[in-house]
């Protein structure tokens, strides 16, 4: 922020504001004032940049398809990217203004270093993030001379850690194969590999396509006689934006807060409809959607579980090279614009 205090109102102070928010203040909807002219945006067209993945872009489509962005007076487009790279391109390059990606290409980002500040989580996506092996693999000892696949410097290299140091698994017995989701699943389903370390929702095309199950997740243990919740490893989605954006556009910035918030809150409220709703969008059977709105939590809460999650993949790609320093990242998220607009959502220290 720039200094100028954000203070806030209630629907009947807010009448006087633009009829571009006119359905929030009938809504009862908060609304921020700023030392602006009463509670002017500073850009009302705001590009938001995405992949097209349930874990990473489910409020930004509920936002738009609910008419969120338009209530809180916002002309938002939704660009969609096939990586997390090319996003962090166009958000380099100034195309896009806010995004909403995975933890890695993110913290790879910051540590370009590029000055990008961490505005909300969109998921908790560990859930997401599984441990996908053949019928044949019942334990985690009988991948033990086998060819299991990951992509090395991601999540799913980070995954596969966390499950050897979890379950004491030695993983210099297996024949580790680095490959891209895609070669992965199809991997998989030749039966090239055992298992493979894949997030969703390529997992649930490798169990249904492969004959695969899942042996273990981030959140979650499926070995027999290990079954239960076990969080051996945390991936979030968060949404993030240049410094010099949020610095200057701090009324806008809050105003995409509140949209997402209120995609949040529908889902919470309306999980059938908002599958329905994520399910077209994204080219899904309901069902399969339904499977992976179970393993992703939405939210947009700033934790320190957050944070510690952030810190040890920050490590991990530093010790690979991938960052030039070590990055805290309490550095980098930024919690006044969420506090401003759902306060109880910070918890941060």
């Amino acid at each position: 922020m720039d200094g100028r205090k954000v203070r806030w109102i209630g629907a009947s102070a807010a009448r006087r504001w633009s009829v571009a928010v006119g359905a929030a203040v009938a809504a009862g909807a908060a609304l921020w004032l700023t030392a602006l002219p009463a509670g002017a945006l500073e850009t009302t067209n705001v590009v938001l940049g995405t992949a097209k993945d349930p874990n990473l872009g489910a409020e930004m489509v509920i936002a738009r398809e609910k008419g969120y962005f338009r209530a809180v007076g916002l002309n938002v487009e939704v660009k969609y990217f096939p990586s997390g790279g090319d996003l962090s391109a166009a958000v380099v390059g100034g195309s896009v203004m806010m995004g909403s990606s995975g933890s890695t290409p993110t913290t790879t980002l910051r540590g370009s270093p590029f000055p990008i500040k961490i505005l909300a989580q969109q998921a908790d996506i560990s859930g997401a993030q599984q441990l996908i092996v053949k019928p044949e693999i019942k334990k985690a000892e009988d991948l033990y001379g086998k060819k299991v696949a990951l992509m090395k410097g991601t999540a799913s290299e980070l995954l596969f850690d966390s499950f050897a140091a979890a379950f004491g698994f030695d993983k210099s017995k297996v024949e580790i194969v680095s490959m891209g989701p895609t070669e992965m699943l199809s991997s998989f389903v030749r039966g090239d590999v055992v298992g493979i370390n894949i997030w969703e929702a390529h997992a649930t095309r490798a169990r249904q396509a492969g004959s695969g199950h899942i042996l273990v997740s981030g959140t979650t243990s499926y070995i027999p006689g290990k079954e239960g919740a076990k969080r051996i490893y945390g991936d979030h989605s968060t949404l993030f934006s240049p410094e010099d954006f949020v610095a200057k556009n701090p009324q806008t910035v809050r105003a995409v807060l509140e949209a997402l918030a209120r995609a949040v809150e529908f889902i919470g409220k309306d999980a059938e409809a908002a599958n329905a709703i994520l399910a077209k969008e994204f080219g899904m059977k309901p069902e399969d959607m339904r499977g992976i709105m179970k393993v992703n939590a939405y939210t947009m809460v700033l934790d320190d579980t957050l944070v510690a999650d952030l810190n040890r993949l920050a490590d991990f790609l530093h010790g690979l090279g991938k960052v030039k320093s070590k990055i805290a990242a309490r550095d980098w998220i930024d919690p006044a614009p969420l506090r401003d607009v759902r306060a109880a959502w910070v918890t941060i220290k």
